[in-house]
């Protein structure tokens, strides 16, 4: 029993050391403190060791984009008839991670030593999520690992594209709005105050768009530890697990979900991976019911997960699964007909399948829309808000100068 205990959380450290031919060599680890890490990389050979403590690093986070081309990596080696042990073997020594480098190998520990391959696994649920143990499993059962690992890898690559545009979408438009913000914040911390010394000195008395923008000035100086303080709780409600962390996180999806143009994009996104995904499973064989949970873990939001957690529950209660989706009202109606048609005809898989790659279509489409119409939008508002401030802030020369 003590063998199936969650080993407790350590810390990661970067460090950095010279092999025994002097070759500068770096990387990541964990270990309890730092003395400890120290030794272990004294074991190896390892001279000249320095370490660094990385605070603010997943300890076990794995990128989905290594996940995925591990697994068509493991597709391949299976396909060409490799054995399995063998092949978790190579996977442990090529793939670029450290952490899932170090994962395959306590996955082939516990397979070596007569754990079923689902089994070990679903020992990593951080890792490895219920749609990858789900499909294993049924391959395992079916003997076609090889088949369900191609489909396996096909979903994986199919949900990394998703998120991949999605991510594209935003960065454009994200990147300038950060620098737009950075010149109004310039402009108006480093470049009004000069003008009010200079109205103050004057003594004049100034128009209200002037006194609007010297407001905004002193508001901004003196309103910078909100600020940061804001950012910090951003940033811990990012990186924390807990249940506080998580209810912000739903509320602030919850709040881009209503957004007139971001909502309906990231709508479409997680939707499109939520029908690859239970499509996904469904042809493999996995019954609906059991399938909805493995679909709201790689839903990767909060909101349509916690959804499709109620969807699993009302589906073993006897409803139809386009009912359920039509109660949540954030499944488009497009979606939920065509469930309703694959309930009905027995094609449900083959159904959301159709309707994943639809929706990446129309995806695209609306990625292409955004960028092209928020470069101008931006531009505007930037151009039109900058010459604004530089408006108010020359009217009480310019009223000088009418005067003398």
């Amino acid at each position: 029993m003590s063998a199936d205990l969650p080993a407790p959380a350590r810390p990661s450290y970067r460090w950095s050391g010279r092999d025994r031919r002097g070759r500068l060599q770096t990387g990541t680890l964990q270990a309890m403190n730092a003395d400890l890490a120290r030794a272990q990389l004294r074991q190896q050979g390892l001279a000249g060791v320095r370490i660094q403590r990385l605070w603010w690093a997943d300890r076990d986070k794995v990128p989905s984009k290594d996940l995925a081309a591990m697994t068509r990596q493991w597709t391949a080696l299976l396909k060409a008839g490799v054995p399995l042990v063998q092949a978790l073997g190579m996977l442990g020594r090529s793939t670029h991670s450290q952490n899932l480098a170090h994962v395959m190998q306590r996955v082939l520990a516990d397979v070596e030593s007569g754990v079923a391959l689902h089994s070990a696994l679903a020992r990593h649920p951080r890792h490895f999520s219920g749609l990858f143990v789900h499909m294993v499993q049924a391959g395992e059962s079916a003997g076609i690992l090889d088949a369900m690992m191609e489909r396996l890898s096909q979903t994986l690559e199919k949900n990394e594209a998703l998120r991949t545009q999605i991510r594209s979408a935003l960065m454009y438009p994200a990147a300038v709005m950060l620098m737009s913000l950075g010149i109004l914040v310039l402009i108006l911390v480093w470049v009004v105050p000069v003008f009010e010394e200079v109205f103050e000195s004057l003594g004049a008395e100034l128009p209200l768009s002037t006194q609007l923008v010297l407001r905004a000035s002193d508001g901004l100086l003196h309103a910078w530890p909100v600020a940061l303080l804001m950012l910090a709780l951003l940033a811990w409600g990012a990186q924390h697990p807990g249940p506080t962390a998580a209810r912000m996180r739903l509320g602030l999806s919850r709040w881009l979900l209503d957004w007139p143009v971001l909502g309906p994009l990231i709508t479409t996104a997680v939707v499109a991976r939520w029908a690859q995904t239970l499509s996904a499973l469904l042809s493999a064989g996995v019954p609906l019911t059991e399938a909805l949970g493995p679909t709201a873990q790689a839903c990767d939001h909060p909101v349509f997960s916690g959804l499709t957690w109620q969807m699993q529950r009302r589906v073993i209660q006897g409803s139809s699964l386009n009912e359920a989706m039509n109660q949540t009202g954030r499944f488009p109606t497009m979606l939920v007909q065509l469930c309703a048609t694959g309930e009905e005809t027995g094609a449900l898989d083959s159904l959301l399948d159709r309707a994943g790659g639809l929706m990446s279509t129309e995806l695209d489409e609306q990625v292409h829309g955004l960028t092209s119409l928020l470069e101008p939008v931006i531009i505007v508002v930037l151009g039109g808000v900058i010459g604004a401030i530089l408006v108010a802030m020359y009217l009480p020369i310019f009223g000088l100068g009418q005067i003398f």
